[in-house]
């Protein structure tokens, strides 16, 4: 499917009463089975019974791994990269679609310019994250771990979108 579930499914999403549920709690596993446990404002029409059964179709063959954390994944890749973005956004405006330069949006005065100056450095992979800090030997390697977390290396892509 090339499109999010919410906007295929348009009528199915506008009487959902679980929009902001994480995956874990519209379902269970039953075993290494996964269950969705999908619920209404209203009873369904028959159209959106058959909608239904269409999403049904779908969500059979996606659910959680058991014993495995979600997380989120950047296209085919599990991270996330500020070049891969913009050589996205390059092909998107090779491909006739309007795009805006990320720098200049940095400089748009929507954010104070702390924040303004923290996203440039974020987008130039500048921050003083622990993993700069260690590749510049200011670090040794072995405190190189996420605060928030400790579970992962403190790099640009991590702490600001994957922590």
């Amino acid at each position: 499917m090339d499109k999010p579930l919410r906007v295929a499914f348009q009528g199915l999403f506008s009487i959902s009463s679980q929009k902001k549920e994480t995956i874990s709690n519209v379902g269970w596993f039953e075993g290494l089975t996964w269950r969705w446990t999908l619920s209404w404002k209203r009873e369904l029409t028959s159209e959106e019974q058959q909608q239904l059964v269409e999403l049904q179709d779908i969500l059979v063959h996606r659910h959680p791994m058991r014993n495995e954390r979600d997380r989120v994944q950047w296209g085919t890749k599990e991270s996330f990269s500020v070049r891969d973005l913009i050589l996205k956004a390059n092909n998107l405006l090779q491909d006739g679609a309007a795009v805006d330069s990320l720098v200049c949006t940095v400089w748009s005065n929507i954010a104070p310019p702390k924040v303004e100056l923290m996203l440039w450095l974020a987008l130039l992979e500048r921050l003083n994250t622990k993993d700069l800090l260690v590749r510049k030997g200011i670090l040794p390697s072995q405190v190189n771990v996420c605060n928030f977390c400790a579970q992962q290396q403190e790099d640009v892509d991590h702490l600001l979108l994957n922590c």
